[in-house]
């Protein structure tokens, strides 16, 4: 794929989606005048990592925010991470047995799609996609419909003056009554049947639970699960 030199003369959503039809591997480069570099990991087509300044908040952190743990646990991963520093806060946390796996997970996820959001504010930086390199990445990434849909794109821009028309209108997936419906809940229930309702999903549909499955059925658990998480933090948040 052939990326234009800047990204003002593009959309990030743009860049993305191409990459994303292109199934590339890789990592993208946007390089901010102010010297700071935010990088963009790709592996066939999906991105797996985000490395940004723009976005901080730590992963037990932001798990507090969702009210997933409490202030003693967010003390002893602080005393943990004092002695080990190489270790993960997500590992931890499940060690501790303050969160399941699938919880921290979860949070990884949207820790990822957050510090994409972050880099769409970005109105200009010069674009490089560079071959892959050693890089572990997330376990589980993020689908096109977390990372495009809704996005602003260059064609958006062009339809911006066209005269309206009437289409029929779509339910978003992970949002509203079909975010209810994709977790099996009836619309409005409460944040703890909500929380209750993907955990049981998730032991369920993880990938990891399913060692034995072939190529084509573990995308295809991955895409369940995308959704099943894009669904419950859509509600949860």
């Amino acid at each position: 794929m052939h990326l234009p030199g800047r990204l003002r003369l593009t959309t990030l959503g743009d860049v993305l989606g191409g990459l994303h039809r292109a199934g590339a591997s890789g990592v993208l480069e946007l390089g901010e005048d102010r010297g700071v570099t935010h990088r963009i990991y790709f592996k066939q087509g999906m991105i797996t990592q985000v490395d940004t300044d723009l976005f901080r908040q730590r992963l037990g952190d932001l798990l507090a925010r969702q009210g997933a743990v409490g202030a003693r646990a967010l003390a002893r991963l602080a005393r943990r991470l004092l002695e080990a520093p190489q270790q993960r806060a997500g590992e931890i946390l499940v060690e501790e047995g303050f969160v399941s796996y699938e919880l921290v997970n979860a949070g990884l996820r949207r820790q990822l799609r957050q510090k994409l959001e972050a880099l769409f504010v970005l109105k200009d930086a010069q674009l490089t996609f560079r071959v892959p390199r050693p890089h572990e990445g997330h376990r589980h990434p993020l689908s096109p419909g977390e990372f495009l849909h809704g996005r602003p794109r260059a064609r958006t821009r062009a339809k911006a003056h066209a005269p309206p028309r009437s289409e029929p209108s779509r339910a978003v997936a992970g949002g509203g009554s079909n975010a209810y419906a994709l977790l099996g809940l009836r619309p409005g229930a409460e944040r703890t049947e909500i929380q209750q309702a993907f955990r049981r999903l998730a032991r369920t549909l993880h990938p990891d639970r399913h060692p034995h499955a072939s190529s084509e059925e573990r995308a295809q658990l991955l895409s369940r699960f995308a959704e099943l998480s894009a669904a419950y933090h859509s509600l949860a948040s």
